[in-house]
């Protein structure tokens, strides 16, 4: 949970307007880095991998007890 909780803190903000001062071009609006989606991708793939090893070692263990 605190892995999580840090990783919706730590967006990375947008640019401070220049307001004319020390670059003659223009920016376009930057978008802040996509930090949620690979956090949720990550914790889900975590989780099916932690089941599969459960559930087999489940099914192991309960064939070890039939015979």
């Amino acid at each position: 949970m605190l892995l999580l909780t840090v990783s919706f803190i730590s967006y990375s903000q947008p640019p401070t307007p220049n307001n004319g001062h020390g670059s003659n071009v223009t920016q376009g609006n930057l978008q802040s880095a996509p930090i949620g989606t690979s956090t949720i991708l990550l914790i889900t793939l975590g989780a099916a991998y932690t089941g599969g090893i459960v559930y087999f070692k489940y099914k192991r263990n309960k064939e070890k007890i039939e015979d």
